[in-house]
Parts: structure tokens; C-alpha cells; sequence
């Protein structure tokens, strides 16, 4: 059984519901192509380098600790 947020299914919705929040723009942290690839169905945690996936989800943290 996997844990969650463990699972690249949970981390790329994750990330993709990150990436749509309002204000964030998709571009800052993909390529045209890799945008493309991600709207065809390629999954974020492969799109990402893993320097971007820690951005994303500090930014996260950020928001919520300042909630």
C-alpha cells in the first residue's frame, strides 16, 4: 500500500494543483514543450527537476505557515 504523498500519482496532482493556483504561471517552470507534454498527460514529476518540486512545495508550506 502505498504512503501518501509518496505515491507520483498523488505528488503530480499535488503539484499540479500548485501549479494552477491563481497567480502561477506554469511557464516559470516549464518549457513550451514540457508544457505540451504535462496537457497530453506526461506527469509533473517527471517534467520537474527536483529543485522546482522543492520550490513548489516550500512555497506551499510558506502560504500555510503564514495562514
Amino acid at each position: 500500500m502505498p504512503v501518501g504523498g509518496y505515491d507520483p500519482d498523488d505528488l503530480d496532482e499535488k503539484l499540479s494543483d500548485l501549479l494552477d493556483e491563481t497567480g502561477r504561471d506554469p511557464s516559470n517552470w516549464l518549457t513550451a514543450e514540457e508544457i505540451a507534454a504535462w496537457e497530453n498527460g506526461e506527469s509533473l514529476v517527471d517534467l520537474l527537476d527536483e529543485e522546482d518540486i522543492r520550490e513548489l512545495l516550500q512555497a506551499e508550506r510558506d502560504r500555510d505557515a503564514a495562514s
